[in-house]
C-alpha cells in the first residue's frame, strides 16, 4: 500500500535532504534523523537510513533502496539551518514532495554571508592571528592579504570537484606569497613567520574535526574516523603547501629573517 500523501518519491527527497546536510558539514546523526523524520512524515513508518561522509543509503519495505554518493563537502551552516527548518515545518504542514525538493534546492543555495564578506572576514582573522603569533601591527596588512588569498583560492576550487586536500594545498601555496615578498623586499623588523602562520590558520579544518568528535560521541565511529582522516589530510596538505613554497624560495637564495 502506498504511504500517506501518495509520496513514493518522498524517500528520494528525504535522501536529498540528508545528502545536502552532509555536504554542508552537518554531523551524521543529524542527517540520519532528518532523513527518517521526513520519510515518516510522508507515511514511511519503517524506514532505515545509513549515512556516511561519502555515501547515504535509505530503505523502506516495499520501496527500492535509495543510494546517494557524496563527493564534495564544505561548511555552510546557513544550509544546515535551512534544511532543519524545512524538516520542522513538515510537522505543521505536509507539502508535495516536488515542492519539498524545490525548497531543498533553495536551501542549498543559501549562504550565511556573501563570498566577498567571507574573504574579508578571513583577512581580518588572519591579521589578528598574526598578532597572536608575535607579529607587530606592521605585519597585519600582509597577514590579512595572505588570509584573503587563502580564502579566495578555497572558494575558487569549491566550485569544482577538486579534492579538499589538494584545494587546501593550493591555497596554502598562495597564502605564503605575501610573507615571502615581505621577507625578500620588506624592511627589517617585520615578522614574516607570524604573517605566514596567520594566513594559513584560516585553512585549518576546525569545524570538520569538531564534527568528527560529535560523530564519535554519538557512536558513529566509522563516520568519525572518516571525518578525522579527512581533517588530518587537509592539515597535512596545508603543511605541504607551505613547505613547498618555502623550499622553493630558500632554494633560490631568498632570505628569511
Amino acid at each position: 500500500m502506498e504511504p500517506e500523501g501518495g509520496a513514493w518519491e518522498a524517500l528520494e527527497v528525504a535522501a536529498e535532504a540528508g545528502q545536502l546536510l552532509i555536504q554542508a558539514g552537518a554531523e551524521v546523526k543529524r542527517a540520519e534523523e532528518t532523513v527518517i523524520h521526513i520519510a515518516r512524515a510522508y507515511g514511511w513508518k519503517q524506514v532505515e537510513a545509513v549515512v556516511m561522509p561519502t555515501a547515504l543509503f535509505v530503505s523502506a519495505p516495499g520501496a527500492p533502496a535509495v543510494v546517494r554518493r557524496i563527493r564534495a563537502r564544505q561548511v555552510n551552516l546557513a544550509t544546515v539551518a535551512a534544511v532543519n527548518q524545512i524538516s520542522r515545518d513538515l510537522n505543521r504542514e505536509l507539502i508535495a514532495p516536488a515542492v519539498l525538493r524545490q525548497r531543498l534546492r533553495q536551501a542549498a543555495a543559501r549562504r550565511a554571508i556573501s563570498r566577498p564578506t567571507t574573504v574579508l572576514v578571513a583577512a581580518l582573522i588572519a591579521g589578528w592571528m598574526s598578532q597572536l603569533m608575535g607579529g607587530s601591527p606592521a605585519d597585519f596588512p600582509a597577514a590579512s592579504l595572505s588570509g584573503a588569498l587563502a580564502e579566495g583560492v578555497t572558494q575558487l576550487f569549491a566550485r569544482t570537484v577538486f579534492p579538499s586536500a589538494l584545494t587546501a594545498m593550493a591555497a596554502a601555496v598562495v597564502a605564503t606569497w605575501p610573507a615571502l615578498v615581505e621577507a625578500a623586499l620588506g624592511p627589517r623588523g617585520l615578522n614574516p613567520g607570524a604573517e605566514l602562520v596567520g594566513g594559513v590558520m584560516v585553512l585549518v579544518p576546525g569545524l570538520a574535526l569538531t564534527a568528527a568528535v560529535r560523530d564519535a560521541i554519538a557512536g558513529d565511529l566509522l563516520a568519525a574516523a572518516a571525518r578525522f582522516l579527512e581533517g588530518v589530510m587537509v592539515v597535512a596538505a596545508v603543511a605541504a603547501g607551505v613547505s613547498l613554497s618555502l623550499y622553493g624560495y630558500l632554494h633560490q637564495g631568498g632570505r628569511w629573517p
